[in-house]
């Protein structure tokens, strides 16, 4: 008689590569979103607002690609607004860059840049749960 046994399919490597590019990111920017309180608290009125706007959204994106290393095969929207986001800012940066000098620009192109090839990276890596 033939045994009939279970198994369960295990993520593979570049699924897991994926999920801890998350996770980094994650990380990241929550470690950024940190860092930002003492930019806010030092802050004077005319920046607060901008400060505070920041702050926020670092610690958003952190809660987003939290959510997203938990289930990087699921919320397709999701990855699409933060990639988006992210290219976005890139590109925005590097306008800044190029036709003026603004203050924070080559950092912002750099880091978003960055973040941005992470995630599309993160992405296409996760698209594929278990090995075959």
């Amino acid at each position: 008689m033939a045994t009939l046994t279970a198994t369960t399919a295990q993520p593979n490597r570049w699924f897991q590569v994926g999920r801890g590019l998350l996770v980094l990111a994650a990380l990241t920017a929550a470690a950024a979103g940190a860092g930002a309180i003492g930019e806010v608290a030092g802050a004077g009125p005319e920046a607060l607002i901008a400060h505070t706007w920041r702050m926020y959204g670092l610690f958003l994106c952190a809660g987003l690609f939290a959510v997203l290393a938990w289930r990087p095969d699921t919320h397709a929207t999701v990855w699409m607004l933060l990639i988006a986001n992210k290219a976005a800012l890139t590109v925005t940066a590097l306008a800044y860059l190029a036709t003026a000098a603004v203050p924070g620009a080559a950092e912002t192109a750099a880091w978003d840049g960055g973040l941005t090839a992470v995630l599309v990276l993160a992405f296409v890596t996760t698209r594929r749960r278990v090995s075959a």
